[in-house]
């Protein structure tokens, strides 16, 4: 079968990336890949200042800041495997939050109970917040996103 011309080419690429495009804009985000760098389960390095965002489904539209480092969120350990969490305007916690491992993940168990969480770190100084369900997996196309404030 002989080569086919650039021109026609061109036009097969040209129908291939309309066909794959709108699909691949459509499918569901992956779980992001976990840094190494950060063991879970450990309070340790969840300590210190955070802002928070919240990615947007549009790409012409910025992600929603919901706390800024000017008013961050403060994450204090209790001890290696608990933290208090603090939200902006909070001048103390109200109760720990149990950091349990789950591969290479950490979920969030509020001890007076409440609401869970599932927490990966994606480097050092950043992590991705997801709500916790009942049964499958998180949306991972809707994480919290916390990045230090340095």
């Amino acid at each position: 079968m002989p080569p086919l011309p650039m021109r026609s080419l061109a036009m097969v690429l040209a129908v291939l990336g309309m066909a794959i495009g709108p699909s691949s804009a459509m499918a569901p985000m992956l779980r992001p890949a976990a840094s190494s760098a950060v063991p879970p389960g450990q309070a340790a390095p969840f300590v210190g200042a955070w802002s928070m965002t919240l990615p947007t489904r549009e790409a012409s539209e910025g992600d929603a800041i919901l706390v800024t480092c000017a008013a961050p969120i403060h994450i204090e350990q209790a001890n290696p495997t608990h933290i208090f969490y603090l939200g902006p305007d909070q001048a103390e916690a109200d109760a720990a939050i149990s950091l349990i491992p789950s591969g290479d993940s950490t979920n969030w168990e509020p001890i007076a109970g409440g609401p869970s969480y599932v927490s990966i770190w994606v480097t050092p100084d950043s992590f991705y917040l997801y709500d916790a369900v009942s049964e499958g997996e998180p949306d991972w196309a809707l994480p919290y996103i916390y990045n230090r404030c340095l």
